[in-house]
């Protein structure tokens, strides 16, 4: 049994609710810049349980590994440390590694594919920039290769075939590289209960109702104190990307994410009146003062985060990782009674929807068309694909580390030496099994902190409300699960929506003189002169040619 690892925040991207990522991004925020190699890599334990012998002819490979800049110096680099040691020293090959800036691994990619000198192995969170390597024939099929060079990763499609159909290409062939992962809720919105227990107010079960809450939220002093202080609901980052998903509606207001299209009739449409309530409502709750009016500037929501675990804000949408279990405990400090719920997203004239999910099935990477040894760069794939070495980087060295607890679940023995020795390698778990199990997630954590329980109960609380086909997510299918579009109609689709962004929130900020039927009008013919029309036909092309063997919404529900 083991504790899984998971990715650190993607924005725009997506946020993930196991143990090991809660630990990871509270270790993100204390851990200092890298330095120095002075670490030694693990004993040979895990390559025991592995039982993996190193090949006759060892191979040589390079692979590319997130830098977050949370290396302590005493451990070394990201590209030189005790794990990055014992992947080499255990695994098939020898591996040199390529250090990519979290935040700006597009550009790093762009530059390294540009000179040549991209890794062999490309591990990626972001599947429309791994398709944008697929039409520019950066990226090897993996078929043949799989059926003759792999073991564990191939036992993984035998035992998780919708992989092969979320990896897979016109051409009928695979291209990237996944992994299995719960489809716990990704987003919530939280709701100050104390507040409504206050202030007499019911939980709100409509759009309208959620207003009321707001208003009075900002106008009651719901805090007490005597002064209008208080925010009613936030608008900044995951908040907004909510209230967007509230009115079924994909086009988020931050980073790539834009998923406009939804079927009317069976035939796939660009959404424009979704769009134009959802940006009325935030419209509406800004005009009225009801969210921080410099909102627009809280680009990656830290603001409100602030505001958040100060006490000043009744409504707002948050996820569940290590950054929100910290944020509830430090709320709880400085306002003890606080309480916070979790609620279904309000209805609307549209349904009702629910926020985002995590991906059942999550594409992590690929390999390089120019590879000089696919061979070796596959073994090393099976090798960081085993539940050993997953369980190693996920938790550390057992003894050092953690202790088998009597469930058989691994407990934490010291979590600073957890957070200085193992969190900042978390991101060579890519390849790792994320199905869900029986020790994985907030809510099975052992010995829990009382936040750490307080915030299981209310993942419990989410699951019921938000994975259900009936209050689905908006759209067709997720982003990753569209077709990648050629790169005339990328660059088309990429511009375009860079405009209307900024429309957009011109429109929320700007009162009588810019409505939101300018913006609709406005943004409709920056959408056609662009070219967006053309789009818009594609992905409908591509639904009506392969509906019934896409993975679209629906599926996503099925998926276990």
């Amino acid at each position: 049994m083991k504790i899984k690892s998971g990715l650190i925040g993607k924005m725009a991207g997506r946020m993930n609710t196991r143990l090991a990522l809660t630990v990871a991004v509270l270790a993100t925020s204390a851990l200092a810049a890298a330095g120095c190699s002075g670490s030694q890599a693990p004993s040979g334990q895990a390559g025991e349980k592995e039982g993996t012998a190193a090949p006759e002819k060892r191979g040589s490979i390079s692979m590319s590994i997130y830098d977050r800049g949370n290396v302590p110096a005493e451990e070394g680099t990201i590209d030189n440390n005790r794990w990055t040691q014992y992947l080499t020293e255990k695994g098939p090959a020898n591996i040199k590694y390529v250090p990519i800036p979290r935040f700006e691994s597009l550009q790093k990619f762009n530059v390294l594919f540009a000179s040549g000198s991209a890794p062999d192995l490309i591990l990626e969170f972001d599947r429309s920039y791994l398709g944008q390597l697929y039409t520019q024939k950066q990226l090897m099929p993996l078929d043949d290769l799989i059926a003759k060079s792999s073991t564990e990763y191939k036992k993984r499609l035998e035992q998780y075939p919708a992989i092969k159909k979320a990896t897979s290409m016109p051409d009928g062939k695979m291209y990237f590289l996944a992994r299995p992962y719960n489809n716990d809720p990704q987003q919530f919105l939280y709701v100050r209960a104390d507040w409504l227990k206050k202030l007499n107010l019911p939980v709100p079960t409509t759009a309208e109702e959620m207003l009321a809450v707001g208003k009075a939220f900002t106008e009651q002093d719901p805090d007490g104190n005597g002064k209008k202080d208080t925010q009613g609901i936030g608008l900044s980052f995951v908040s907004g990307i909510v209230l967007n998903f509230m009115f079924g509606n994909g086009f988020t207001l931050n980073g790539t994410g834009q998923n406009p299209w939804v079927l009317n009739n069976g035939k796939v449409v660009h959404d424009w009146d979704r769009l134009k309530a959802a940006l009325s409502y935030q419209k509406r709750i800004y005009d009225a003062g009801y969210t921080d009016k410099d909102f627009v500037s809280d680009k990656n929501g830290q603001k409100l985060f602030q505001d958040w675990i100060n006490g000043k804000v009744g409504i707002r949408g948050g996820t569940i990782g290590g950054t929100d279990v910290k944020a509830y405990e430090t709320l709880k400090k400085n306002v003890p009674d606080a309480e916070v719920i979790v609620i279904p997203l309000p209805k609307t004239e549209f349904g009702q929807f629910s926020p985002m999910l995590n991906t059942p099935i999550q594409i992590t990477g690929g390999i390089n068309a120019a590879a000089k040894d696919p061979v070796a760069v596959m073994k090393t794939i099976d090798f960081m694909s085993t539940e050993a070495f997953e369980t190693m980087i996920a938790n550390g060295t057992e003894g050092v580390h953690y202790n088998k607890a009597a469930n058989g679940c691994p407990e934490q023995i010291d979590y600073d030496k957890f957070r200085k020795e193992v969190s900042y390698a978390l991101d060579m778990n890519m390849l790792a099994n994320f199905a869900p199990d029986n020790c994985s997630g907030l809510d099975k954590k052992l010995n829990p902190t009382p936040a750490e329980k307080d915030m299981g109960e209310i993942l419990k609380k989410a699951r019921e409300i938000y994975v259900n086909p009936q209050t689905p997510m908006p759209g067709i299918t997720v982003k990753e699960f569209l077709p990648v579009l050629p790169q005339d109609l990328e660059q088309i689709n990429s511009n375009a929506n860079k405009t209307i962004l900024d429309l957009a929130n011109k429109m929320i900020v700007s009162g009588s003189a810019y409505t939101a039927d300018q913006f609709i009008q406005e943004s409709k013919a920056v959408w056609e002169k662009a070219g967006g029309a053309k789009v818009d036909e594609f992905i409908d092309k591509w639904y009506q040619e392969n509906k019934d063997k896409a993975i679209l919404m629906k599926d996503l529900y099925e998926q276990k």
